[in-house]
């Protein structure tokens, strides 16, 4: 996907704001079952959402998922960027 024309990121800002959440977040604990969403389509899922006001359960189409499974990671994705972003 490119960044720009869907998420309003350039590459460099999505990159960044992806190894901040690296920071912030474990996406995948080990050992456990796998996240059906990595974390890179997740933030794309949470920045699609806001940027273009798509719907959970389109996103869910797009990504082969759930739309549970979309509304969980826009959530933690959410909360995760608030904590990263409040200091700035």
């Amino acid at each position: 996907m490119l960044h720009q024309c869907t998420t309003g990121l350039t590459a460099t800002q999505f990159a960044t704001l992806h190894t901040a959440l690296t920071h912030h977040l474990t996406w995948s604990k080990p050992g456990g079952r796998p996240p059906a969403l990595t974390l890179t389509q997740a933030l794309k899922i949470t920045l699609l959402y806001h940027r273009h006001n798509l719907t959970e359960e389109l996103l869910a189409e797009l990504f082969a998922v759930s739309q549970s499974t979309v509304s969980r990671a826009i959530n933690t994705i959410e909360k995760a960027l608030e904590k990263i972003l409040t200091p700035l």
